[in-house]
């Protein structure tokens, strides 16, 4: 439900349509006067996204797949529809199997969520017959069809200058298991801007945009998007960033509260899936265990300081709560309980606190935290705060999110960016979409005794008390042994 009267805004806190495009000093920008003038846009506005792609010879293994599911067809034909499909050509799909290379097990295939496998599986159905289970085979691949296609369209139609305007958006797929709180699932935005790129979930890159049709837009995609996994699973699939958070959710046994898993000996109906439906989780990369005074290193990864070390992580997670920059869900709440956190620029500034494994291709690069430079920047022009209670008991975090312009050199030219802290430390990147919530990276561990309060942004100094340089210790842990272990034994 998007916000779109001041009153809604008021109850629930607003930032203006949030920017993509990653600077090392400003986070993220939006360059909408650049980015229309590069839109490569075509026009196909009599037909609709099904007879685009199925006369283009270039997505004809896409089509093959689309084709199998009756209900897909009729969904991307439907001249009623306004949607916006990420369509990946045959150059972004693995090559076809060689009649001498291994075939994918298609008799007894698992759930699958890869585009990449799903194609290779359906172009094996031309060699099986009835006989052979050829039927069932397609029955049970349109399904998959149908949830991995699901995930590539938005029921909106959205312009790739329009997909700079917010951070995350909506998908069509929604899991029946209970992730996300059957809610939709969301992708991630990104852009630069030299040279000047759009990209989904970090990985998949748009390359042909803005091809109209009559029942949307079609943006041209390098890589099928993949349905997120698990905020624990993603985070395990950045061992150099995460180890030491992995590692040590595990060892207090933590994972329930930021994982989702499928039981196969169960019904899906009856408890299928176990773990957290609806989560947000401040995952510390490694580089924040680093900062950390050695002594405390050793301490909370020895069985003495199991306890807390528990207490810690649950100190960054949020459960039954879901916070991207530019939308929140209550899992909680009965009333208002989605909300896409957008307004116009009409809108003032107003504050809130709310009651209480598939391998991606993706980098650990982009998990690095970004090279801060001490710029001044403007007063918001919006911003909201929440209040949110942890999965420790009577423990709280404070989160700002804060939307700045400014006027760039050259002519018509605007930077908008946004800054994102909890308890003041920054958040990069930001937005990371999973099955079950979102994951929101730091580079410093939250500490639970230093109180800041949701009002004290300190925007002039852009948190330049909160940075760590890379050999640096945190000096916020220095009196560690002077409460933690104490701290550790309350209830």
């Amino acid at each position: 439900m998007r916000i779109s009267s001041l009153t809604s805004l008021a109850l629930l806190g607003t930032v203006y349509a949030l920017p993509t495009l990653i600077l090392p000093w400003f986070g993220h920008i939006q360059l909408d006067s650049l980015l229309n003038g590069l839109s490569y846009s075509h026009s196909h506005a009599e037909k609709t996204i099904y007879q685009i792609l199925k006369e283009d010879e270039n997505f004809s293994r896409l089509v093959k797949a689309i084709e199998l599911n009756e209900k897909v067809v009729e969904f991307l034909d439907d001249p009623t529809q306004s949607v916006t499909f990420f369509a990946v050509p045959n150059s972004g799909l693995p090559r076809r199997r060689r009649h001498h290379e291994k075939e994918e097990d298609v008799y007894h295939a698992k759930p699958i969520n890869d585009l990449e496998h799903l194609i290779l599986q359906v172009e094996q159905l031309d060699h099986l017959s009835d006989s052979e289970g050829g039927e069932k085979c397609k029955e049970r691949l349109a399904h998959f069809v149908h949830r991995v296609l699901a995930y590539h369209t938005l029921p909106e139609k959205l312009t790739s200058a329009q997909l700079h305007e917010n951070s995350t958006y909506a998908t069509k797929l929604i899991l029946k298991d209970g992730s996300f709180d059957r809610q939709p699932q969301r992708i991630s935005v990104q852009s630069k801007i030299l040279p000047p790129s759009l990209k989904i979930n970090f990985y998949a890159s748009v390359t042909g945009r803005d091809i109209e049709a009559s029942n949307g837009v079609i943006h041209h995609i390098t890589r099928p998007l993949l349905p997120p996994p698990s905020i624990f699973q993603e985070a395990f699939l950045f061992p150099q960033a995460f180890s030491y958070v992995t590692s040590a959710i595990q060892r207090v046994h933590l994972t329930g509260a930021v994982d989702r898993w499928r039981v196969p000996e169960e019904d899906d109906e009856h408890g299928g899936f176990h773990g957290a439906t609806a989560t947000t989780f401040f995952a510390p990369t490694a580089a924040a265990f680093h900062h950390l005074p050695k002594k405390l290193q050793l301490f909370l990864f020895s069985p003495i300081g199991e306890r807390a070390l528990k207490k810690l992580l649950e100190f960054h997670i949020i459960p039954n709560f879901v916070l991207f920059s530019d939308y929140v869900h209550n899992a909680t709440s009965e009333e208002s309980a989605r909300t896409d956190l957008t307004s116009d620029l009409r809108a003032a500034r107003y504050h809130a606190n709310l009651p209480g494994l598939l391998v991606a291709p993706f980098d650990d690069s982009m998990l690095e935290p970004p090279r801060e430079k001490h710029i001044p920047v403007p007063e918001p022009t919006h911003e909201y705060n929440y209040t949110l209670p942890t999965l420790l008991t009577n423990h709280s975090v404070h989160v700002n999110v804060a939307h700045y312009v400014a006027k760039l050199p050259f002519h018509d030219g605007v930077r908008s960016f946004t800054k994102f802290t909890v308890n003041g430390i920054p958040v990069f990147p930001l937005d990371v979409p999973a099955r079950n919530g979102a994951l929101q990276v730091i580079h410093k561990l939250l500490n639970p005794r230093r109180k800041r309060g949701h009002h004290d942004h300190d925007h002039d100094h852009d948190h330049e008390h909160e940075r760590v340089t890379e050999d640096e210790v945190d000096a916020s842990w220095d009196d560690w042994e002077e409460w933690l272990p104490q701290w550790a034994l309350e209830n």
